[in-house]
């Protein structure tokens, strides 16, 4: 009879353990969904917020960095009344925001990263969820578009073409991504002095890919800018991956997660994903739903 009692306390125990396990893991994800917001760009219909509600629905991330997303408003269009909204101010329908699941009972601390706007560019979000009294540091961002892949050091933009319209645009991108490296060392510093589990994830307009693929210096790659020694070490699942995003039409990953040390001890291994859409790739629909299908992965707290 007691070893029966001892048995039962110890499946008991194993059960309850892995209730609390299950508990501590969040699912983090990013999506961009492209002019999501009052902009003459935006052309769905309420159909087309039904879909983008089923993919949400399917995608049941704890917390959410959102891009091109106007506000509140338009975000609980597609993730409706589950999730608290934090959203930048920048007065422009692109802004970032976090959407975190309401049912989780994190304590937030939200705060807009203006250093991010060099001229004319979208601000960030930092936001710090505390549970059961652990910490994990965010910064949500939507960096500068159109500087996919060239180097980014001073001499290397100087001597960029810029005889024509299209060439114009891309010096500006890349003028103002290789000044948007600054803020985010200084956030990535910030957090990396004090031993912290932070992660940065959102749309980089950048595809790491390419920057390792090129062997870039510090001074010319965005990655290698940010990936450092110590707690600087970073690491992303998006890094060796290529995206499947309306059949591979978009190969290379733009948005990433970005793990430091102490956030990678807490990923899941093998539980990074992205959702992919089921229509095929059409322009249109690529409008109507989104250019980027959302990533994501799990972590536990």
């Amino acid at each position: 009879m007691k070893n029966v009692i001892l048995t039962t306390i110890g499946l008991l125990f194993i059960l309850f353990s892995s209730f609390k396990t299950q508990a501590e893991e969040i699912k983090v994800a990013s999506w961009n969904i492209a002019w999501l917001g009052s902009h003459e760009y935006n052309h769905r219909t309420d159909a087309d917020y039904k879909k983008l509600a089923k993919y949400a629905k399917q995608l049941n991330a704890d917390v959410i960095a959102l891009q091109e997303v106007e506000s509140e408003y338009w975000a609980r269009k597609v993730f409706g009344n589950d999730y608290d909204y934090y959203f930048s101010t920048k007065d422009w329908v692109q802004r970032v925001g976090v959407a975190i699941k309401k049912s989780q009972h994190f304590t937030v601390e939200a705060k807009e990263y203006k250093a991010l706007d060099v001229g004319k560019v979208r601000h960030g979000m930092d936001i710090t969820l505390t549970k059961n009294g652990k910490t994990l540091h965010l910064l949500a961002v939507h960096l500068k578009s159109g500087c996919f892949a060239a180097p980014l050091d001073s001499s290397s933009v100087k001597a960029m073409p810029s005889t024509s319209i299209k060439e114009e645009k891309r010096k500006e991108a890349c003028t103002k991504l290789s000044k948007q490296i600054s803020p985010l060392e200084q956030w990535i510093d910030l957090h990396a002095s004090q031993d912290a589990a932070y992660i940065v994830l959102g749309d980089f307009n950048r595809r790491f890919s390419q920057d390792i693929a090129l062997k870039y210096s510090e001074d010319k790659g965005l990655w290698q800018a940010l990936n450092d020694d110590g707690q600087e070490t970073l690491w992303t699942p998006t890094m060796t991956a290529n995206s499947g995003c309306w059949g591979g039409y978009y190969k290379e990953y733009i948005d990433h997660i970005i793990f430091s040390p102490k956030a990678k001890e807490k990923y899941i291994e093998s539980s990074f994903e992205q959702l992919i859409f089921k229509p095929k790739y059409t322009k249109e629909l690529s409008r109507n739903l989104s250019d980027h299908c959302p990533i994501s992965v799990k972590v536990k707290l």
